[in-house]
Formats: C-alpha cells, sequence, structure tokens
C-alpha cells in the first residue's frame, strides 16, 4: 500500500518551495504561486496573479514578499505573504498537508495610517481607495488542461451556450475551444491524462459577482487555460460607506479558496489485483445474504461462495442489504450476526469482505429522534424507503455525526475484522445552511445562503484512512460523475458508471461521448485506479457492453452477479493475470502506435520488450467488421487472450470483427 512520505521545504532569498509527494510548490515575486510542478510537468504557463480595477485604473500587485511559519512538521507546513497595491494591502497564508492539499486564505484591506503618519509626523496618503474588481487569475498550460470536471454538476455555458449534450454530462468533458462559465461550484478541475488541477470553495462569503452564471471560468488561449475566479465584480458593499477618511479605515476582507495538484499518490503498478464480486449492488437478491451465500448456484451442488472463489473473486462487497438499519455503524443483533456469518465464511475462503455504508442517517437509526435537527443536511430533496421499513436522510459530516460514525467503524472493524469499507458519496461536499452544525451564513441582505464543508469531510476521510489503513484494508469510494479530488488521497479505488449507464439503459444514448469518459476516467493523473460499476439490465444494457465501454480506459466493472458476468469477467481476469501489467508500461489509445481502419473502434495496451496485451472495444451500439489493426513491427503471433485463438503469425496485420459495444484482448508476441 502507498504511503506518502513527509512534506518538505526550502527557502531561497525570497522565493519559498514546498514540496509534496511528486510535485514543487513555488511561491516567488506573484502572490500564491508562481510555479507548480507535477509529476515531471510544470503546468503553470505564467505565474498566479490577483486581476482589478484600483480607482478607475488596473490594479497592480508589488512589492510580494514570502516567508515559513514557524512549527512546520511533517504532516503540514504554511507560508504567508504579504503585498500591496498603490492604495492596498493584499495579505495570504497558504497551508499545505502531506497530500499537497492547499488552504489559502486572502485578505484584502486598504492602506492605513504609519505611526509617523498617526502622530502627524509625516503626511497621510489620503487618496482614493476604491477596488472595482478583484480576480484570481490561474493560467494553466493548455496541454494540462483538455479535460475539465466540475461539482456540483448542474448548468454550465460552453463557448457562451448551453451545452447540445445530455444534462447528464454537463459537469464533465473536453476543454471548450473558447469558454467554460460556471456558477459558484465546489470544484472544478482540468487535467490531462497524467495530471490535474483543482480550485475548490467552501463558501461565497464576501464573494460579490455580478453574473451568477459567471463565477468560475476557463478563458481558452492559443497556449493556456486561464481559470479565472469573480471574488469581487463591483466594490464591496460594506466598503462603500468611507467615512470621513476616505476609505483609510475600511474593514478588511477575506476569502477562502483550496487546490490540489495531482496525481496524489502514486498509482498502482497493477490495478487489476483485486477481483471484486459486488452482491446485491444493481441485480436485487431476494433471500438474505447468509441465505444465498451459502446455498447452491442454481441447479449445481455447488454452494456461490465456493463458485465465487473458483471464478477467481477475492473480494467481496456486501451492499446495502447486509445492514437493517440504512448507514448505521451501529448494528442490530440480527445484522451483527449475519456480518459476522459472512466474514467467518469468507475468509475461510481466503475471500475478503467489504460492507457499504452511504451517506445517511436511518429513521429507524436510535439517534435519530435525538439527533436529526442538529445533523441532517438542510435541503433534503428526496431519501431513500427501504425494508426493514426506514426512510433513510442525507446527514452533513459537517455535524457531529462525523466523530460518532468514525468511533463506531472503529469499533466495527476491531470487532468483525472486515476489510475495508465501501463508501457511497461520503467524501462529497454537498451544500449545506444548517447553522445547527455550523453550516451556512446569512448575507448582507438577510437571505440564508449555503457552504460546502470540504475540510470536515476531509477529516472525516481522513480519519476513516487512518482506521482502515492501519489494520490493512483499502477504501473504495462511488460517487457520482466527477471524483472528489479535496479528498483523493484518502481512497484507494473509485468506482464509476452510474451515470453512463443509466443514460444508455434509458435509450438517450447510443454512444457515450469519448471526452466524457477521458474526462472522468484517466485514473492515472489522479493517482486512483477506477473500476466501472455495472448496472447490467439485459437486453437493454448488458454486463459486456458495460465492460466494452471501460476496458480502453484500463478500466474493468465488477460483476454484481454470480452467473454470466462473473464467468465472462473470469476470462477477463485470467487474461490480466497471465500478463506482466505491472512490469509493462501503458499506453491509451490516444497514444497509440498501432493503428486501426475504423475510428469506432479504440485499442490501448499495456506493453513489454517483448509482449503485448491489448484492450479494444467497439464504442458504438452498432457491429463493425473486417476491421484491420496495423502495427509498426512484424508480430510473431497475435492472439486473442479470452478464447485462445490465433490471428495471425508472422504479421504486421490482423484482421477483428466486432459486434454491438463489443470487446477484445490481444496477446501479441513481439
Amino acid at each position: 500500500m502507498f504511503k506518502l512520505p513527509p512534506l518538505s521545504y526550502n527557502i531561497e532569498k525570497n522565493t519559498c518551495h514546498i514540496s509534496p509527494w511528486n510535485r514543487k510548490y513555488t511561491m516567488g515575486d506573484a502572490p500564491f504561486f508562481s510555479s507548480i510542478f507535477t509529476n515531471g510537468q510544470e503546468i503553470l504557463s505564467s505565474p498566479m496573479r490577483l486581476v482589478g480595477i484600483e480607482n478607475g485604473n488596473e490594479l497592480v500587485v508589488s512589492d510580494v514578499n514570502n516567508c515559513m511559519m514557524y512549527g512546520a512538521t511533517d504532516d503540514e507546513v504554511c507560508a504567508c505573504q504579504f503585498m500591496q497595491s498603490k492604495r492596498f494591502v493584499f495579505n495570504t497564508t497558504l497551508s499545505v498537508e502531506r497530500d499537497g492539499m492547499i488552504d489559502c486564505h486572502l485578505t484584502v484591506s486598504s492602506q492605513g495610517r504609519t505611526v509617523a503618519q498617526q502622530f502627524g509626523l509625516t503626511d497621510c496618503d489620503n487618496g482614493d481607495r476604491i477596488l472595482d474588481r478583484l480576480w484570481l487569475e490561474i493560467p494553466i498550460k493548455k496541454s494540462a488542461a483538455i479535460s475539465y470536471q466540475f461539482a456540483p454538476s448542474g448548468k454550465a455555458l460552453i463557448d457562451g451556450k448551453e451545452p447540445e449534450v445530455s444534462p447528464a454530462f454537463y459537469s464533465l468533458g473536453a476543454m471548450p475551444k473558447q469558454s467554460l462559465k460556471l456558477g459558484f461550484i465546489n470544484q472544478l478541475f482540468v487535467s490531462n491524462d497524467e495530471v490535474g488541477f483543482a480550485v475548490l470553495f467552501e463558501t461565497d462569503k464576501h464573494w460579490q459577482y455580478d453574473d451568477e452564471q459567471n463565477v468560475v471560468e476557463c478563458v481558452v488561449k492559443d497556449d493556456e487555460v486561464i481559470i479565472r475566479v469573480h471574488l469581487l465584480d463591483s466594490e464591496p458593499h460594506s466598503w462603500l460607506n468611507k467615512g470621513l477618511s476616505n476609505g483609510l479605515d475600511l474593514v478588511p476582507i477575506s476569502f477562502r479558496i483550496a487546490m490540489q495538484v495531482t496525481p496524489v499518490k502514486a498509482f498502482p503498478a497493477n490495478p487489476y489485483t483485486e477481483k471484486n464480486m459486488h452482491i446485491d449492488c444493481f441485480k436485487k437478491i431476494l433471500e438474505p445474504y447468509e441465505q444465498f451465500l451459502l446455498s447452491p448456484f442454481g441447479e449445481s451442488d455447488e454452494i456461490a461462495l465456493d463458485r465465487m472463489k473458483r471464478l477467481g473473486v477475492n473480494t467481496l462487497y456486501i451492499h446495502e442489504k447486509w445492514n437493517d438499519i440504512q448507514n448505521s455503524p451501529m448494528l442490530t443483533e440480527p445484522t451483527a450476526r449475519r456480518l459476522r456469518l459472512i466474514i467467518d465464511e469468507a475468509h475461510k475462503r481466503g475471500m475478503k469482505v467489504v460492507p457499504y455504508f452511504g451517506y445517511e442517517m436511518s429513521t429507524m437509526s436510535p439517534m435519530f429522534a435525538e439527533k436529526a435537527d442538529e445533523w441532517l443536511i438542510s435541503n433534503i430533496h428526496w431519501h431513500w424507503y427501504r425494508y426493514p421499513w426506514q426512510r433513510a436522510i442525507r446527514v452533513c459530516y459537517c455535524s457531529g455525526w462525523k466523530e460518532v460514525f468514525c468511533d463506531y467503524i472503529e469499533r466495527m472493524m476491531n470487532q468483525f475484522e472486515f476489510d475495508g469499507l465501501y463508501l457511497d458519496s461520503i467524501d462529497t461536499s454537498y451544500l449545506c445552511s444548517n447553522g445547527a452544525h455550523g453550516c451556512g451564513y446569512t448575507d448582507e441582505n438577510g437571505k440564508r445562503k449555503g457552504t460546502y464543508p470540504l475540510f470536515e469531510v476531509r477529516k472525516l476521510m481522513k480519519r476513516l484512512s487512518d482506521i482502515v489503513e492501519k489494520r490493512g484494508g483499502e477504501i473504495c469510494l462511488h460517487s457520482c460523475s466527477t471524483f472528489p479530488v479535496a479528498t483523493a488521497s484518502y481512497v484507494h479505488r473509485f468506482w464509476e458508471g452510474e451515470t453512463i449507464q443509466t443514460e444508455l439503459m434509458k435509450g438517450n444514448l447510443t454512444r457515450v461521448p469519448e471526452d466524457y469518459y477521458r474526462a472522468a476516467y484517466a485514473g492515472r493523473n489522479i493517482g486512483i485506479p477506477v473500476n466501472m460499476i455495472c448496472y447490467s439490465n439485459p437486453p437493454a444494457w448488458t454486463f459486456d457492453e458495460a465492460t466494452a465501454n471501460a476496458l480502453v480506459f484500463g478500466i474493468i466493472p465488477k460483476p454484481v452477479d454470480t452467473g454470466y458476468p462473473l464467468e465472462q469477467m473470469s476470462k477477463l481476469w485470467t487474461a490480466l493475470n497471465t500478463f506482466p501489467v505491472e512490469n509493462s508500461q501503458w499506453v491509451s489509445y490516444v497514444d497509440s502506435k498501432i493503428t486501426l481502419t475504423d475510428s469506432d473502434v479504440k485499442m490501448s495496451y499495456y506493453e513489454t520488450g517483448k509482449e503485448v496485451l491489448c484492450l479494444s472495444a467497439n464504442m458504438v451500439k452498432a457491429g463493425q467488421q473486417g476491421v484491420t489493426g496495423k502495427l509498426p513491427y512484424t508480430a510473431k503471433q497475435v492472439k486473442d487472450a479470452i478464447s485462445g485463438e490465433v490471428l495471425a503469425r508472422n504479421a504486421a496485420e490482423f484482421s477483428l470483427d466486432y459486434g454491438a459495444f463489443d470487446y477484445k484482448v490481444l496477446r501479441i508476441s513481439k
């Protein structure tokens, strides 16, 4: 399991370098950062900057000074900056944590009187102090910003208009040609296939934007993408009344901005070591778990758990149904007996067990009546209804539920010895205005506004990660479309695909936009392997079709059925297991040197000096016959790695036939 090394830093005159794993953040003669280096790439095209209008003229910030704060540790360092314009002072504090997360505070104040001026020994500059605009601009190299994703999902203006795709795909895609305009959001992440940069926000308190659809934007230039954050589009309302001093004593205003640079950890050399089975995720079983797992499969004499083991499963995920009380770490006696039995039987067979926990508090919970008002999220739109009869409502992890949940999870892991956590959207920050636990604020017009508890969710995930990793387990996360970058370092694998498959099953799509996949599924640009949740619903949508839509991104689905899907996945696991993935180089279809005669068919591969394992798929719902693959060399043999059929010998070309949403796995000997 990858462990992040301690933070390091060094100072050269007025330049500070802070170095999380595989990254270097440089504070120089500009606000915030003048350079960000990650995974061998410089991602800033020029230093970050504050842009604005001061007294009718362009804001010019100068005299930037940097210093490190005393008390740096292996886990966190803090730096501060001071700088000024003609009549304003700008202070920043930047805390960097071990995983590279950056917590920035920007405070803006008017220049006041020095001691000498206060005592009348020198003249005071009593000129205008009007700040009509203040933007933070983060210039990213265009090569590092080919894709975007933002959260929460919602409307976006792409090149000045709403995108012509399903709203389900608004929040991810290829960087537009001219601009991407968003309202106030929690996260904007831009990336290529190897690196990424996220800017994140908890609150828009003190922000003053003119256009609610253009608060955070990307301005696309020839060689860069400028992330522009509209902190102030007009003079702060609290500064309009300057009194007799003409603004000398304006009350300072502050803004909080977070940033994260990816990848946050090393991508595993072999992302396929876990062979998982997810019971009751989408294919719902009718009987109790223990009955299903310990009964014969179909008409055979082989019980389900033994069948899973024989077909290669080494990790069993159990979904909501294992727990009588939805999401509760406080168990009923039947739940405890069920969990104990499942874990014991799985462990006997050398299989790990990972239980599901969601984002809710159930009406069955012993704490619901007493704590619901304090712990629930403010904007409750819907909530689960399930047997045993209950409703389960989203909680906010800024509340006291965070500590209760972690404490009981730790007790459970000690008692039942399960092997990790499957978390459903728990590390996502949702807008909340419940003041009973500290979320939200009241603006100057008396309107209650929500905030995103970003840093409280980080505390939750860090605690859970510590609990799980100390016991040798992993945290697996399912989120909806976008990945919460702020907490990615505390996660070991992502599971995604819900949005895509829902649209395909409904018939809203015949193919998924390739740019969506690239934005969401790279995995390597964050440092976390991605697996696909399979929502198979034949004939509308099948396990094979889900596999085809994931495979060329190096992603495999998890079977949710012990029948055909598990049989097919077992064959794919065998093909992957018998190839030295951990000693090979991954080559995406974008950079592939193997050319195909049909653009709807993609091929990525793992390559060693002697062999190639190709993961290929037809990405459309129509058959493709006689597709020719052309190699940059003459191969000794091209073989179907699943069926074993030899397709070509001593050849530089081979031919393949694909069904609709079909896939092939080839093994090529050079």
